[in-house]
């Protein structure tokens, strides 16, 4: 069905609109939390300075009464009033004070001032100082000033001692004026101010601030008669001030207010700093215009993206199919595009037809050997191959890593297997200097289309299993057909292998040891470490049945690492119950190969033990070696600096035994049993003894496997072959048979 464009546009208008609405909410709501934040942080910000003028105050006025205290202890004396010399002294104390005058009062209620002035205090206000009579100090006010009739003054007092007894009162006067100037400090650009008050209200300090009050008694009275909507505000501060609590309101004096109040703790003082609301509005709204010329940029340019994306949308629909069906190292098919090519030829071309899966034995070697820019060039070769073989009407494709798959077209299946046949001679036939002879050999899987409405996923695998069970094999083929009962064999693999799982966690496989014996004594040498698998029923599974499958999935690193483990335990029981220890080889899997960082695992396992290193030694297969060579030069030389000895297992079954000699440094050397079956023949035993010989010369050990009979024993024991292991003198055994034999040895 063909997609109406105008229907498409006014989908993608509508859900521009709904995407602009939700921007614009979202900003309204942002906005607000924003407006809300800052007014919280001014306010915060008012607090904390009105906290620090309150600290201002409270060291001031307490830094003048302890100064008091330093003065009235300094002119008391131990004889009778010299009342001109005090005032004197007094005098000399102003200087550094802010005090209007200082004075002396008597218990008699006389009192002498600095300013010359004096007079008899009545028995009320007497009355009224009884707590610096009792040893306290007092601060009086404010009151007006009784000597001079010009302005507010506070006093503070402080007891004058004698003979540990208060004598006189020491008093201080200075004008209100003198606080403000104390917290006449700027803030807020100058636009802040502060009073002084009582929590009843009452004035303590005014402010000169042209906005402020003017001529306040009570700062209630006044919030009050500013304006009738400051009522609740008002009260709310009356109540709070009523429990000594901080806090803060708004309310309006021709303009909007803040006011902070602090509680002071001295006289039951509040200190009120005020501000208006405009000075945080004007950064409060320079913040928020900011915000919104932001927001508006955002969904202009949101809203340019989105018609540019529009615009071009199609032209990279096309870009991402192209990219969707073309292969990035072939240049050719991707599988999704063959498979919808195949699946279209397929339902018009009624030829009998295959499914082919090719992928190149190894392939991994030439990227781990010779880089990915190699292996990359042998995929174009096979590509280029493809281009050249395939016929009219057959279609192809890189799948993945090396597997390529092919839809083939056939008249029999013999002219089928000729023509893959030639294929694979022709990828063999590719050598270059710098893959220094490494053969390319292809492995094939063909899934012959019966059923033509099948997925191509369902017949690409059903190729897959031929591919893989030929590759599992043991034979010489190299091209396999699809068998239905090649599900039946995955399945049962698949359940296997979750078997195998099971077991290792139910700790249901066990360590056999097989001896080695020494070739010319007979004595025990050594031992060699073996897995069995012992199932719930008792029985012992063998081990033909499990480790191909294990080494196949990858589980046999498991199961080399719990088997390694197991023996390293076993052999320190034997040191600590003094019984003898000989060496155990423990086999290494090649999948070890592909993480030489097992190495710092096994090193830790064996140093936790607290053996001796060299009671435990590792096996290797030549056909490991082979693999990469390069790599496992530098794994067998971190080993050989651990400790550990390195033996070469089924030696003669490789590609290049005798090379291997030279280039890897092996402890022991273990022919394998094809070796020692060849006791009765000429050249069998001339190539064993030219290989013994090599090896002793080598200053490598030999061992032979698989001996059986005495005139095999005879014959290698006759070629100077030093351990012996096989069935002749032991089977494997159990931990507790061999630990019977240690006992013997």
């Amino acid at each position: 069905m063909k997609k109406d464009p105008k229907r498409g546009y006014a989908v993608h208008f509508s859900v521009l609109g709904l995407l602009c609405v939700v921007l614009i909410f979202t900003m309204f709501l942002y906005s607000g939390s924003l407006e809300n934040t800052l007014y919280a942080d001014s306010v915060a910000k008012l607090g904390e300075i009105s906290e620090q003028n309150v600290k201002v105050l409270s060291t001031t006025i307490n830094g003048q009464t302890e100064s008091l205290n330093e003065v009235a202890a300094r002119i008391a004396v131990p004889t009778s009033w010299d009342i001109d010399y005090t005032l004197y002294t007094l005098n000399k104390v102003i200087e550094n004070y802010p005090f209007k005058r200082m004075g002396v009062l008597f218990s008699d209620g006389s009192a002498y001032f600095t300013d010359g002035s004096s007079y008899t205090m009545s028995p009320e206000n007497m009355l009224a100082m009884n707590a610096v009579w009792d040893g306290g100090t007092l601060i009086l006010g404010p009151y007006n000033d009784p000597l001079t009739e010009s302005g507010q003054i506070i006093s503070l007092q402080v007891p004058i001692y004698k003979n540990d007894k208060v004598d006189a009162v020491l008093t201080a006067s200075y004008s209100t004026d003198a606080l403000q100037d104390v917290l006449n400090v700027s803030f807020f650009g100058g636009q802040g101010y502060s009073y002084i008050v009582h929590e009843n209200g009452d004035i303590v300090s005014d402010s000169d601030f042209p906005t402020s009050f003017k001529d306040t008694v009570n700062i209630f009275t006044s919030i009050n008669d500013a304006s009738p909507d400051n009522a609740p505000a008002a009260e709310e501060m009356r109540r709070n001030m009523g429990f000594h609590e901080d806090g803060s309101i708004i309310f309006n004096n021709k303009v909007d207010k803040y006011m902070y109040y602090s509680y002071v703790g001295i006289n039951d003082w509040y200190l009120l700093s005020v501000i208006p609301t405009s000075v945080i509005d004007s950064t409060k709204n320079t913040i928020m215009v900011t915000t919104y010329f932001i927001c508006g940029v955002v969904i202009a340019i949101f809203i340019v993206v989105l018609l540019m994306f529009m615009r071009t949308e199609r032209a990279k629909r096309q870009q991402l199919q192209d990219i969707l069906y073309v292969d990035p190292v072939t240049k050719g098919y991707s599988f999704q595009k063959f498979a919808k090519e195949a699946k279209e030829r397929l339902r018009t071309d009624s030829r009998p037809a295959a499914i082919v899966v090719l992928d190149i034995e190894k392939f991994k070697v030439i990227n781990e050997m010779f880089g990915y820019d190699e292996g990359d060039k042998v995929l174009r070769y096979i590509w280029s191959l493809l281009e050249r073989w395939a016929r009219e009407g057959e279609v192809y494709c890189r799948r993945i890593a090396d597997k390529f798959t092919m839809l083939v077209f056939y008249v029999t299946e013999d002219d089928l297997v000729r023509r893959l046949t030639d294929l694979a001679d022709d990828i063999m036939s590719d050598r270059t200097e710098r893959r220094n002879g490494f053969v390319l050999r292809p492995v094939i899987g063909i899934y012959r289309v019966i059923d033509r409405a099948l997925d191509i996923n369902t017949m690409q695998n059903n190729a897959s299993m031929a591919r893989t069970a030929i590759k599992n094999s043991t034979g010489t083929n190299f091209i396999g057909f699809y068998d239905e009962s090649y599900k039946a064999t995955i399945l049962s693999n698949k359940i296997l292998e979750d078997r195998l799982v099971s077991a290792l966690e139910k700790k249901e496989f066990e360590v056999f040891y097989q001896p080695k014996y020494n070739t010319f004594t007979k004595k025990l040498a050594g031992a060699e470490a073996l897995i069995r698998w012992r199932d719930q029923d008792g029985n012992l599974v063998p081990p033909y049945q499990f480790i191909p499958a294990a080494e196949q999935n990858g589980f046999v690193v498991s199961l080399d690492k719990y088997v390694f483990k197991r023996v390293c335990d076993d052999q320190r029981e034997r040191l600590a119950g003094g019984k003898k220890l000989v060496p155990v080889s423990v086999n290494l899997s090649r999948q070890h190969l592909y993480n030489p960082r097992f190495i710092d695992d096994y090193q830790g396992i064996i140093e936790r033990s607290g053996i001796p290193i060299n009671t435990i030694e590792l096996e290797v297969t030549e056909s490991a070696m082979f693999e990469n060579q390069g790599e496992f030069r530098s794994i067998i030389d971190k080993l050989h600096q651990i400790g550990f000895r390195i033996l070469m297992d089924d030696f003669g079954t490789g590609y290049s035994s005798l090379m291997m000699l030279k280039s890897i440094p092996i402890d022991v050397m273990k022919l394998d049993k094809s070796f020692v079956d060849d006791y009765n023949d000429e050249k069998g035993e001339k190539i064993i003894s030219c290989v013994t010989q090599l090896a002793k010369a080598l200053t490598i050990e030999v061992t032979a496997e698989g001996v059986e009979t005495e005139e095999q024993y005879q014959f290698m024991k006759r070629l100077g072959c030093d351990i012996i292991q096989g069935f002749y003198f032991a089977r494997p055994m159990p931990r507790a048979d061999f630990d019977s034999l240690l006992l013997d040895a």
